[in-house]
């Protein structure tokens, strides 16, 4: 039984956290054979100028040893026709699994895969890395960066905000 089932002060911050809307990502790192990617849900600007943004990648993800390695990221920005492509990532991979099989890329300015089929996609360049808990907070600033298609993009509303 989790920690928020046992509390109802839990259950009530859960069921509030949860409403925090976030869209979905294809937060995607390495080069290669080396590269790789991963659903992700907490990513945020933070700063006009320079452009940042932060990403949060829960601790012991495979995706951190290829971040910290390559000092880059994009975050790939979903659109509500992205289903098989959120699908496709939301497995999650291996750092020896290959994680773009049938999946379209070109590589950014930074040399990290972006994947043309998403609605946007921020090219980043890591500047600092944060503990937070049970997640690492990368802020990196955007060094280049284009929207590839039209359309609007998915956002998601959990139930609960403990977890995914």
């Amino acid at each position: 039984m989790s920690e928020a089932s046992q509390s109802p002060e839990l259950e009530a911050i859960g069921a509030a956290l949860g409403r925090i809307s976030s869209g979905i990502f294809i937060l995607t790192t390495g080069a290669g054979d080396k590269a790789t990617g991963m659903l992700a849900s907490f990513i945020k600007q933070v700063s006009f100028h320079p452009p940042m943004v932060m990403a949060a990648v829960r601790q012991g993800r495979p995706i951190l040893t290829r971040i910290r390695e390559s000092g880059a990221f994009a975050v790939n920005i979903c659109h509500k026709q992205n289903g098989a492509l959120v699908a496709h990532f939301a497995k999650g991979f291996s750092l020896d699994e290959p994680a773009f099989e049938g999946i379209a890329r070109e590589p950014a300015m930074t040399g990290v895969p972006v994947i043309p089929e998403a609605l946007a996609y921020l090219d980043c360049v890591l500047r600092q890395e944060v503990a937070a808990g049970d997640h690492i907070l990368f802020l990196a600033e955007v060094v280049a960066g284009r929207v590839t298609t039209d359309g609007e993009p998915m956002i998601r509303i959990r139930k609960n905000g403990f977890d995914y």
